[in-house]
């Protein structure tokens, strides 16, 4: 018999996938100026309509030779005109006609009324991964520290034993499949708050992968320039290898590095054109990615995005006036993480702006919801179709 030991960490309310599960549960009030209107309005008739028809039913009584069957007759038939009854009919109608016309396109309108909140909307939140580009991440290159060979024979041992299923892991898949074998002793996800994953083995040794600043800490500075150099182009993944076996909570004290992968995204083929449209009907666009900074900065000039060179590391932000300050200030905001893409809406909308926001995963799930008007990006592979 074979025993287990296991640590629970979180459960309940305090789980993390419980957070973000209750927020999107969470039922908001829909933001519908059109709605607000016509409720004043009925509110506003309903009110006036009570003395109108006192006046109306006492001045039919007035009339010569006219019974109270008559007046009551004629008192109703006059208020029964004056009730807006058509009015909601008729905005109803317009609004389920653009949910048709918007389905003819491929978009499935979860509210009547966010066709009403997309025309006011003044800043779209976009996040790069999957809107921008197509999702798809292809391996252009890997630069070694030392060993080419021993780099991409561990790249392909990652590839082969990882369970991720993230756009840099499949890029590695298919660019490094060596028949490698060994025993996995402990594997730690991907997760978008610590930005690395990795592979713990029965022959001691543990890879991990992830960017640069997350995996290497200390040591970034002494490989800082070799790797900024590579950012102008490419998205830049660090490889580095332990001794120790890899923890949840974090990585072990000694990484050595080992080398860097070289990534590119796939934008996609009517982004530009897009990006275009909303600039000319004066919508403000914000880039909100988990990614390093540079990056989408330098993808974002190729999908012409204009103030592509306005970007901030999100990372550094540490209070609520830097965020707000940061949001005034800047067009580009990387390595974001859920909670700060929520912040950034929220900073918005106090602004006063009507912000909309895409995404295409869980991360974005907690934004999407605060947004004034929300669009899911369906991923093919997610739909299974």
């Amino acid at each position: 018999m074979v025993g287990v030991l296991g640590k629970v960490e979180h459960i309940g309310d305090e789980n993390y996938t419980y957070k973000i599960s209750k927020e999107a549960k969470c039922m908001k009030k829909i933001n519908s100026e059109i709605m607000n209107s016509l409720n004043k309005i009925i509110k506003t008739v309903s009110i006036v309509i009570i003395p109108i028809g006192a006046l109306l039913f006492f001045n039919q009584l007035g009339l010569e030779g006219n019974t109270v069957k008559n007046a009551v007759v004629n008192t109703v038939a006059a208020i029964i005109g004056m009730i807006p009854e058509g009015l909601v009919l008729l905005t109803s109608t317009v609004l389920a006609v653009s949910v048709i016309r918007l389905s003819k396109n491929k978009v499935l309108v979860q509210e009547l009324y966010c066709i009403e909140t997309l025309a006011r909307v003044d800043v779209l939140c976009l996040d790069k991964t999957g809107t921008i580009t197509e999702g798809k991440m292809e391996v252009t290159g890997y630069i070694a520290k030392n060993d080419k060979e021993e780099m991409a024979n561990i790249l392909s041992l990652l590839g082969k034993y990882s369970k991720d299923n993230n756009g840099t892991i499949e890029a590695i898949k298919q660019a490094f499949s060596k028949p490698v074998e060994a025993e996995i002793l402990k594997e730690i996800p991907f997760t978008s708050d610590k930005k690395w994953s990795g592979i713990s083995f029965k022959n001691g040794e543990s890879y991990i992968l992830g960017a640069p600043e997350y995996v290497l800490r200390e040591q970034f500075d002494k490989y800082k320039d070799d790797i900024e150099a590579q950012i102008e182009d490419y998205r830049v993944v660090v490889l580095a290898r332990s001794k120790e076996v890899l923890k949840k909570e974090g990585l072990p004290q000694e990484v050595e590095y080992l080398g860097m992968v070289l990534l590119t995204d796939t934008i996609r083929p009517k982004a530009k054109e897009t990006l275009a449209y909303f600039k000319e009907q004066g919508v403000e666009i914000k880039i909100i990615s988990g990614d390093n900074p540079v990056t989408v900065s330098k993808i974002a000039k190729h999908a012409g995005i204009e103030k592509y060179q306005d970007y901030i590391d999100c990372s550094t932000i540490k209070t609520e006036e830097q965020l707000k300050q940061a949001v005034k200030n800047y067009t580009i905001f990387g390595r974001v993480t859920p909670i700060q893409k929520k912040q950034l809406i929220v900073a918005l909308k106090e602004m006063g702006h009507t912000v909309a926001m895409t995404g295409d995963g869980v991360n974005d799930v907690i934004a999407l919801k605060e947004a004034d008007c929300s669009i899911a990006i369906a991923s093919r592979k997610r739909c299974g179709s």
